[in-house]
C-alpha cells in the first residue's frame, strides 16, 4: 500500500467509522448541529491531512508508487475537505467529476 492510500485510508476510517448494517425497523435521527469549534477543529484535521498526503505523495513519487490511492476514498476525503472550505487537487490526482 502506497503511503498516501494509508494516510487517505487513516483518515476514511476517523470520518467514517465501520458501522454495522442499521437493524430494520428503526427510527433515523439527524445529529445535532455543528458548533463553530467542531468546524474549527475539522479544519485543522483536514488542513493536517492535506499536509501529510502532500508529503505521503513526495515520498510515494520517489519510491515508484505513484498513483495508487484509491479514488472512491479520495473522493470521501475530498467531500469533507469541500465542507470546510479546503481544494484537494494540488495534493491528490484530479478525478473527473
Amino acid at each position: 500500500m502506497c503511503v498516501v492510500s494509508m494516510v487517505g485510508e487513516f483518515y476514511e476510517h476517523k470520518w467514517w467509522p465501520m458501522i454495522p448494517n442499521t437493524v430494520p425497523n428503526t427510527t433515523f435521527t439527524f445529529p445535532p448541529p455543528v458548533t463553530r469549534e467542531e468546524f474549527e477543529i475539522l479544519k485543522r484535521e483536514v488542513e493536517d491531512m492535506k499536509i501529510l498526503l502532500g508529503m505521503a505523495k513526495k515520498y510515494d513519487e520517489s519510491t515508484g508508487q505513484k498513483d495508487c490511492e484509491i479514488d472512491e476514498k479520495m473522493e470521501k476525503l475530498r467531500k469533507v475537505a469541500e465542507i470546510v472550505g479546503i481544494d484537494l487537487d494540488d495534493v491528490l490526482k484530479k478525478v473527473e467529476r
